[in-house]
């Protein structure tokens, strides 16, 4: 642990591992590695798609393969529930596309955000199976606690299989079959995928056995990564071991060769440089979510799946137009929210006014700005409230539900995020147990004031060579932290504030210069005032901007000296 003094964040550092300081890169690049326990040649280094495990080694995943594969050949009508963020959206669309692929002919449902909530809804399967006489589906990024479907469906004699990640609870539901990593019985890549990625991880074990029988499809799997790779950063998994290899090769394709859809949304979100996991969690992703939360999930499942590029220019401007306006709902809910919960210690809230779409961005916006969770919620058309809950570092969403089971209906989780819909009259019980569960988890969860830095750089370390070598830590997210540094004794010598709440800096140690950056100052604001000196925390990057050989040093937080 350093000097007891906060930042300017209020937060504490910790070295990672040690204490490294280096005064050029080579020896600053060396101490990383150490510091990470890894090594140059490391398989961390060189995420292999050979390496992802046998599909069939998650639980279930026998008897869902072999019942698809002879709905694939008997030409069956298959029907696929989806979800309307974007985790579902994107585990829709590759499911149908693949199939189709495949052979079969398959059809699609998104549930309405306000209207139907999470989860295969029970007028949604009985509609499919009295329409179509359909006998076979699949669920995405949702089902595990879908008891009363999965109950219908058996009676129907619908074979169900779920595709999900949320936390289960004890009893499983009936399902024909559970995929679903998170089971007490399977923890399939260390219970880390999103929906998507279970999904897609079915489609290789179908793929597997049609080709044991001399029927592989000529598909390639490998197109669908890049939805693969965007719904996993946006559901926030940790971007570690196979997820990690998913979302490597998911940004290759978004790079070379993304599907129709993520072109014309790369296009109307300008990213025009090499796309990163930020570029996914800041501007694709976003976008997509917005079609969910202000309008339907189908209209970005509409784009996900469309092959013609001009009604994909048109639907992907349709959904940044969306998300402008998600935007502005987005802030006039965080403002209330905070107006109606004043000085309350409970961060759970709701209120008749509030759009369905945005109350879990705002609970994301309080739990951020609080420390600890929040659970913000809407009124159904039927007077029911529904909540979406979001959390910090040391959390977890999904056992703070099944805390609160006994006051909610229809709900689901994981670590970081989840919702439900209260119980009629149980407002107030849920409150108070929702508040015991937050301080329970509080006893136990680690101080989300102590900032992780990785070593301490002199000026003469921060040099395009090592800012190059920083890259191959990407993809950064969740699990997977980028690099952060401590750069001691830097004289601020100049200020420029740009728009948007960015600030350039010149900083220079006496003899060597450089660039300093920083993205919506808030707190620190103040502590980068030129003529200062000051410790800086933050990343070294190559400054994509400017070009060339261009670094600069990405300012999270400030140690006064």
């Amino acid at each position: 642990m350093l000097a007891s003094e906060k930042t300017a964040k209020g937060h504490q550092l910790a070295w990672r591992h040690g204490t490294l300081t280096a005064a050029d890169p080579l020896s600053a690049w060396q101490g990383l590695l150490r510091a990470r326990g890894l090594t140059e040649q490391d398989s961390f280094f060189s995420p292999r798609l050979a390496d992802l495990p046998d599909p069939f080694a998650m639980q279930d995943m026998e008897r869902a393969a072999t019942r698809m594969v002879a709905a694939i050949q008997a030409k069956q009508f298959i029907h696929v529930f989806g979800d309307f963020d974007a985790d579902g959206v994107n585990g829709t669309a590759v499911l149908v596309e693949a199939l189709r692929a495949a052979g079969a002919t398959v059809s699609f449902s998104i549930p309405h955000r306000a209207e139907d909530g999470h989860g295969v809804g029970l007028e949604a399967l009985r509609r499919v199976v009295a329409e179509s006489n359909c006998r076979i589906g699949l669920s995405v990024d949702t089902g595990t606690s879908c008891f009363a479907a999965c109950d219908e469906a058996k009676r129907l004699g619908f074979d169900l299989i779920i595709t999900d990640h949320h936390l289960p609870e004890a009893t499983l539901p009936s399902a024909y079959a559970l995929l679903n990593p998170a089971r007490l019985d399977c923890g399939f890549a260390d219970r880390q995928l999103c929906g998507t990625g279970v999904a897609f991880f079915l489609l290789m074990a179908i793929w597997k056995k049609l080709t044991e029988q001399g029927k592989r499809p000529s598909y390639d799997l490998r197109t669908l990564l890049d939805r693969v790779a965007v719904a996993t950063v946006a559901d926030v998994m940790e971007l570690v071991g196979v997820n990690r290899v998913l979302v490597a090769h998911g940004l290759q394709r978004l790079n070379s060769a993304p599907s129709v859809g993520m072109a014309a949304l790369m296009k109307v979100a300008r990213c025009t440089k090499r796309v990163t996991a930020e570029t996914i969690g800041f501007h694709l992703a976003p976008r997509i979510n917005a079609a969910g939360r202000m309008q339907h999930g189908e209209a970005a499942m509409q784009l996900l799946s469309c092959i013609d590029p001009d009604e994909a220019d048109l639907l992907a401007e349709e959904l940044d137009f969306t998300n402008k306006e998600r935007r502005k709902v987005e802030a006039e809910v965080f403002k209330q929210a905070e107006e109606k919960l004043g000085d309350g210690a409970v961060l759970a809230v709701f209120d008749e006014r509030w759009h369905a779409g945005v109350v879990g961005l705002a609970a994301g916006r309080l739990a951020r700005k609080h420390g600890k969770p929040a659970a913000v919620g809407f009124i159904t058309p039927d007077g029911a409230i529904r909540l979406s809950l979001r959390g910090m570092k040391g959390f977890h969403i999904g056992h703070l539900l099944q805390r609160c089971r006994d006051h909610l209906e229809g709900f689901g989780g994981h670590a970081g995020a989840g919702g439900g819909t209260v119980k009629n009259g149980q407002w107030d019980a849920f409150f108070n147990t929702f508040a015991d569960a937050v301080t329970e988890q509080s006893t136990n969860a680690s101080d989300h004031t102590i900032q992780q830095i990785d070593g301490v750089l002199e000026a003469a370390a921060l040099h395009i060579g090592l800012a190059d070598r920083l890259t191959r830590f990407e993809p950064f997210g969740r699990g997977n932290l980028p690099p952060l540094w401590l750069l001691k004794g830097m004289h601020i010598a100049d200020r420029r504030d740009l728009k948007g709440g960015v600030v350039r800096l010149k900083l220079t140690d006496g003899h060597y210069w450089i660039d300093g950056i920083v993205f919506g100052g808030g707190a620190i604001s103040t502590a980068i005032e030129p003529g200062l000196t000051v410790s800086l925390i933050g990343q070294l990057q190559k400054d994509d901007y400017r070009g060339g050989n261009a670094i600069q040093f990405v300012v999270d937080d400030v140690l006064p000296e």
